[in-house]
Order: C-alpha cells, then structure tokens, then sequence
C-alpha cells in the first residue's frame, strides 16, 4: 500500500508556475532593497557630478567629466530600476501549461529457476537471500532517509555556533596580517622613489584594500547569501514537483525487500552500498563547506598577494561549486523521478517494478557522485584561454612600459647634445 501511494504521488502533474513564483519571492525584496541603494548611490553621484561642473571653471576636460559622471548616474539608475521593473513583469510570467509526457521504461521479470535436486544449493541460497533481506530490511530505511535530509538544502555557516566562533577568530587574525599589510605598503609607498622600486598605482590599489578588508569581515555572511541563493534554487525546483520523492519511492521498494529474488536483493545491496558512500559524500560536503567558511577571511586576504590571487580564485571556484551541486543534485533526483513517472505509465496496475526501479536508483546514486567532478572539470575549462589572454596581456603591458622608457632614455640623451 506505502508503494502504490509512492508511485501515485510520483505520477502526478508538476505545478511548473511554483518554481518562478518561490524564486520571485527570493528575488523580489532583493531587487527592492537594491534599487534603494542604487537611488542613494545616484543621488549622490549626481550631486559629486554638479559640485565638479560648478568648480569647472570653464575648463573643457572638467566639464566633459562632470557631464560624464552626471550621465553615468543617470544611465546606471535607469539600468537598476529596469532590472526591478523586469522583476515585476516576471512575477506573472511563469503560468504556461504543464506538459505531462513521460519516457516509459522496459519493466523488468526475474526468471524462477529450475528446482534443483542439490539440498545444499537450496540451503545456500535460502542464506544468502536471507542474509540480503536482512541488509536491506535494516540498513535500508536509515540510510535512504538520510539521504532524503541531506538533498533538501544546505544548512547556513553562521547558523553553526562553533562555525562561527572559529570564524570570528580568523578574522582576527585576518585583520592583524591586513593591517600588517597596509604598513607595508606605507613603507613601500614612502621609499620606492629613493629606493628605486616599483611605482605602486593607489587609484587602483586603494579600493582593493578596501574590498579585501570589507570582504574579510563579512565573508561569512557572503557565503550564507550564496548558499541563500543555492537553497532558493532548490526551493523552487521543489515548490514545482512538491510530492515527488525519488528516495520515498525506493525506501518504499526497499520495505517489500521480503518478496524480492535473490537478483533483485543483489541490486538492492549494490544501491545501499553506493547510498553509503554518498552519505559520507554529503557529510564531507558539509565540513568542507564549514572549513571553507572559517578560512575565508585568510582566503581573502591572499587575494591581496600577486602570488597567491591564482590560490585564491581557484579556492573561490571550488568552494562556489560544491555549494551549487546540490542544486543540480536535486534536478537529478527529479529526472529520476521522471523516470519512475515513466514506469508507472507504462504498468498495467500503475505500480512500480521492484528491479527495473532498483536499476534506475543504482544509476540516480552514480550520477549523484559524478557531479562533483564534473562541475569541477567544467569550472576548469576557462584556466587555459584565461591564462592566455593574462599572458598576452602582461605582454602588452610590458613591452610598452619598455617601449616608453627608451623613449623617455632617448630624449634624456639628446638633451643635452642639443644644449
């Protein structure tokens, strides 16, 4: 009866619309909160913009640059408010039908075979189907629902007392190499001229600073926004399929374990095995997600070396794509579910079947565990022309900063020929 009721709920139309509408929700009081700032950020750029035409003086370059930041504010505005706009049209956007066709699957029947003379082979098998069913009756129900706990979401960083506590002694420490750091570049701001080092932009540098040590005091709470975002994408997938349960089904499969052949209880055992090592993936995922959380602040402050930035942006990388897999791991339980959608069209009592059902979560929990290194191996691919056109780049800049000083050499050589 838990298996009919699993498979019906499985074979029910998706309420689309719910997925638009939970990320609307998500978005709307942020685009809110958004276009207030991108008013205050307008307001005053437009009143920097006007102080620098009044103190003109009539100069064309001072004038061409207050207009340009007059028309910059204006034109950035318009851009925030047309995103809220967007936001508002897109909120009724999401009502279109709710295709219900499903990929139908071949059900799989077990062979009984023939009675054999053997009493021994009869006594072995009995054991060993005996020793599966009781794997599955006790193992099974566990492990599916801890599965089922950790593909609703991620839970927040901040949300973790110890978490947090660590984090806050990193970003001690953090603080201290930062100002230690801005020391530095006092001494080297002060002595490059008389000690002939290299000539520091501070345009550029100075709001790196200040990111850096913006960043470094609230990278906690930036990676809780992403894992906000993450859950919000999981909520919506599931606000559209609110009664699909791929891991219902099979904990229901699983329960009927009694009736199964000793091929079908071989599968099963192969699916708890790989429900076993997926589990200690999830758990891993976790802390590797608590670690990232709590070096975050170090993380951030290595982005300030030229060395380590490369450190820091793959660490970036990495950590963002083990926070959004879980995302894709929930359309993959709903694909999955798709299927079973498709088994049950194609029975004649609208049930599951027991192996076909068992085969199609062998294959769920194996595509489970290649997502990680496939999201990896995709967040890669940019490394290489990445690198290229940053080599180029330093090419370019070098040989002109060559070029220049030879120029700048030359003339200081005909100087003096001339005089």
């Amino acid at each position: 009866m838990n298996l009919m009721h699993t498979a019906l709920s499985l074979s029910r139309v998706a309420d689309v619309s719910a997925a638009g509408n939970a990320m609307q929700d998500f978005i709307r009081p942020v685009m809110v909160t958004l276009i207030a700032l991108g008013s205050l950020a307008a307001t005053a750029f437009l009143v920097y913009g006007g102080i620098q035409y009044i103190t003109s003086s009539g100069k064309p370059d001072k004038l061409d640059h207050a207009k340009k930041i007059v028309r910059n504010a204006l034109i950035g505005l318009v851009i925030v408010i047309a995103a809220g706009t967007l936001t508002a049209i897109l909120s009724h956007a999401y009502s279109g039908g709710n295709p219900t066709a499903v990929d139908k699957l071949p059900a799989l029947t077990t062979i009984n075979p023939t009675p054999s003379s053997s009493g021994i082979v009869d006594i072995l098998i009995k054991a060993i189907v005996g020793l599966f069913k009781n794997i599955i009756e006790t193992a099974a129900e566990p492990f599916i629902k801890a599965l089922d706990y950790f593909t609703k979401a991620t839970p927040l960083m901040a949300d973790n007392g110890s978490v947090f506590k660590l984090w806050l002694a990193m970003v001690g420490i953090a603080d201290a190499m930062f100002v230690l750091a801005v020391a530095l570049l006092g001494f080297h701001v002060m002595s490059y001229a008389s000690l002939g080092l290299d000539e520091i932009e501070l345009k550029h540098l100075i709001p790196q600073f200040a990111v850096t040590f913006l960043l470094i005091n609230m990278s906690i709470f930036a990676v809780d926004a992403v894992i906000s975002l993450s859950n919000a994408l999981i909520g919506a997938i599931n606000a559209a399929f609110p009664s699909v349960s791929v891991f219902s089904a099979l904990s229901a499969i699983a329960s009927q374990a009694g009736g199964m052949g000793l091929v079908a209880l071989m599968i099963m055992v192969v699916f708890l095995v790989l429900s076993v090592i997926l589990l200690v993936y999830y758990v891993m995922r976790l802390v590797t997600l608590y670690i990232g959380a709590i070096l975050s602040p170090i993380v951030v402050l290595l982005w300030l070396i030229p060395s380590f930035k490369d450190f820091a942006a793959t660490a970036a990388k990495t950590y963002l794509t083990t926070i959004f897999v879980l995302f894709i791991h929930v359309i993959i339980l709903q694909l999955a579910a798709s299927i079973f959608g498709g088994m049950i069209a194609g029975s004649t009592d609208h049930s599951l079947n027991p192996l076909m059902a068992t085969v199609v979560g062998v294959a769920t929990i194996l595509s489970l565990l290649k997502t990680q290194k496939v999201l990896t191996e995709l967040s890669y691919v940019s490394v290489g022309p990445k690198a290229i056109r940053k080599l180029g780049t330093t090419f370019v800049h070098s040989a002109s900063t060559v070029m220049n000083k030879t120029r700048s050499s030359t003339k200081a050589t005909k100087a003096p020929e001339q005089a």
